[in-house]
C-alpha cells in the first residue's frame, strides 16, 4: 500500500515539474524537460501527466507531433476518468486522427466526459440534443447541457443557450432547470 502511495506522489510530483517546465512558472521554459517529466509522470501511472503528454504529442510543437501517441497517452488517463483526456480521445476518434475513426468511441467518450463535468463536450452534447444529431430532438436535455458548460464560462455554451432559449416554452427552461438543479457529475 504505501510503496503505491509512494508511486502516486512521485508521479504527481513529476507532473508538477513538467508543468513548471511547460509554462516557464518557477523553472525556465523548456519543452524537452518537460516532456520528460511528463513521461515520468505518465509511465508511473499519473493521470495528469497522461494526459499532458498526450497533449504534447497531440500539439507537436514540443515533441514531435504523433497523434497515435497522443491517442495512447489520452486513453490510459481517460480509463482512469480523466474527462479532458475522455474528451481529446473522443476527439481524435471523431476525426480519425491518430486512431481509426469511429462515431460510437466517439460518442462514448466525449458523453463520458459530459457527465463528469468536461465544458466542451457538455456543450457538445447540448447542441447534439438541439439539433437531433443522432438522438431525439430535445430541447430541454439540450439547454441542462448548454447551461452546464456556460456556467463553467464556455462562451460557445453561452451563444448557443441564448439562441437555444428562443425556440423554447417557458415550462421547458423550467424543466431544463429543474435538470440542471438535479445534475451531479459522475465519478
Amino acid at each position: 500500500m504505501e510503496l503505491h502511495r509512494g508511486r502516486e506522489i512521485r508521479g504527481r510530483a513529476q507532473n508538477v515539474l513538467g508543468q513548471m517546465y511547460r509554462s516557464g512558472d518557477g523553472l525556465p521554459r523548456n519543452y524537452g524537460k518537460a516532456a520528460k517529466w511528463f513521461r515520468e509522470a505518465a509511465e508511473l501511472g499519473d493521470r495528469n501527466g497522461q494526459y499532458n503528454l498526450g497533449r504534447m504529442y497531440q500539439r507537436g510543437k514540443e515533441v514531435r507531433l504523433d497523434l497515435s501517441e497522443a491517442a495512447k497517452w489520452f486513453r490510459k488517463a481517460a480509463l482512469q476518468g480523466h474527462r479532458k483526456a475522455q474528451y481529446s480521445l473522443g476527439i481524435l476518434y471523431e476525426k480519425g486522427t491518430g486512431v481509426s475513426r469511429d462515431s460510437k468511441e466517439a460518442e462514448k467518450w466525449k458523453l463520458k466526459a459530459a457527465e463528469q463535468g468536461e465544458a466542451r463536450a457538455q456543450n457538445y452534447c447540448g447542441v447534439k440534443y438541439a439539433r437531433g444529431m443522432e438522438v431525439e430532438k430535445n430541447y430541454t436535455e439540450a439547454y441542462m447541457w448548454l447551461h452546464l458548460a456556460a456556467t463553467q464560462g464556455n462562451r460557445t455554451a453561452r451563444k448557443n443557450i441564448s439562441t437555444l432559449k428562443e425556440k423554447m416554452t417557458p415550462e421547458q427552461i423550467s424543466e431544463a432547470k429543474q435538470l440542471v438543479q438535479e445534475w451531479k457529475p459522475k465519478a
